[in-house]
């Protein structure tokens, strides 16, 4: 008896700190992923002078594949800026985080889910509780 009650305090205590290690493990891909993205597109903005593809208003350059997380890009119409955005998908335990980044470096938190801290925020959170 004291046997297992034990086993259900060790459980109680590891448990939560195991899946938010597994959160934070996962939240590279949208960080990574955004300032990789972010990259290419100063690069083709060097060589075409618009963030955008052939007049339009698409990315010039092709988004990571979706994993955790599926990204978009948002081009203007003149091709001067971009906003790309990470969200957590739908079907998976990253449903609530969403992270952004813009043509001028801003790092954004867009979502976070309940217990993680407040979004929007100045920063990429990726971890419990953590600030800007």
């Amino acid at each position: 008896m004291v046997a297992l009650v034990i086993a259900a305090l060790i459980a109680v205590t590891t448990v939560p700190s195991y899946r938010d290690h597994i959160l934070r493990s996962r939240i590279p891909e949208a960080t990574s992923g955004l300032l990789l993205t972010g990259m290419r597109l100063e690069q083709f903005y060097q060589d075409h002078r618009s963030y955008a593809s052939g007049g339009t208003t698409s990315c010039g350059v092709a988004l990571p594949p979706a994993g955790q997380f599926t990204f978009n890009c948002v081009v203007p119409t003149d091709g001067q800026s971009f906003l790309l955005s990470a969200s957590g998908r739908g079907d998976g335990a990253m449903a609530n985080f969403g992270y952004t980044l813009d043509h001028l470096g801003a790092q954004r938190t867009t979502a976070l889910p309940a217990g993680w801290g407040d979004a929007p925020a100045n920063c990429w959170v990726e971890k419990r509780m953590a600030g800007c």
